[in-house]
C-alpha cells in the first residue's frame, strides 16, 4: 500500500472500467510496463490539463465569433473540421482518453515492451534479468527512468511521480502545465 503525503488512504484515480462503471485505480497501477507513469500522460482520464486547454481554446474561438464568418471567408483550412477536432480532443469520452492505462488494456496494443513483459510475467521492464535488452538499449529516456526507479526504489519513485502529476507535469513533453482563465484580476 502506498500512502501519499496528502492522503491517509491509498492514492487512487477515478477511471471508467470495462463495464462502463467508474472504478478507482490505484496509482501503483499507473506505472507502465516501460517505466513511465500513466498519471502524467495527457491521454490519462485523470490528467485534465490537456482537455482544459482545448476547452479554453474552444471558448476563445467561439467568443471571437469565428464560427459565424470564418467557414465562409477562409480557404486555408476547414473551420468546421477544426471545431470538430477541438470537440474530439476535449472529450473525456473519446477513444483517445485512457481509463485503465496500459496494464489495464488501454494504450498501444502493439507495444513490444508490453508484449514482452506479459510473456515474462513482469510488471515493469526494469525487473527483467536481460534489461537493457536490444528492444530498449537505444531508448535513453527509458534507461534514465530505470536508473531513477532503481536508485529511489519503487515507493519513493512512485511518490515523486504522483507529486509531479499533481503539479501538472506531462511525461511526453517533460513540461509542467498550468491552464487557467479567470474573470477577475489575479492578486498582485
Amino acid at each position: 500500500m502506498i500512502v501519499s503525503a496528502r492522503q491517509s488512504a491509498p492514492p487512487v484515480s477515478p477511471a471508467v472500467g470495462q463495464h462502463g462503471k467508474e472504478e478507482l485505480v490505484k496509482e501503483e497501477d499507473l506505472i507502465t510496463y516501460c517505466g513511465g507513469y500513466g498519471g502524467t500522460c495527457a491521454r490519462w482520464c485523470g490528467y485534465s490539463r490537456f482537455r482544459d486547454l482545448v476547452a479554453l481554446l474552444a471558448e476563445w474561438v467561439d467568443a471571437q465569433a469565428y464560427q459565424c464568418w470564418m467557414p465562409h471567408e477562409t480557404q486555408e483550412f476547414d473551420y468546421n473540421e477544426f471545431r470538430k477536432g477541438l470537440e474530439f480532443f476535449g472529450s473525456n469520452d473519446s477513444w483517445l482518453v485512457c481509463h485503465r492505462c496500459c496494464k489495464g488494456g488501454d494504450g498501444n496494443p502493439d507495444c513490444e515492451i508490453r508484449k514482452c513483459c506479459r510473456e515474462r510475467g513482469l510488471d515493469i521492464c526494469f525487473d527483467c534479468s536481460e534489461f537493457p535488452c536490444v528492444k530498449v538499449r537505444e531508448d535513453s529516456g527509458m534507461i534514465e527512468r530505470a536508473r531513477q526507479y532503481k536508485a529511489q526504489g519503487k515507493l519513493e519513485w512512485l511518490r515523486q511521480q504522483v507529486e509531479r502529476a499533481n503539479r501538472g507535469f506531462e511525461g511526453h513533453t517533460n513540461k509542467f502545465y498550468e491552464i487557467s482563465a479567470r474573470e477577475d484580476l489575479p492578486n498582485a
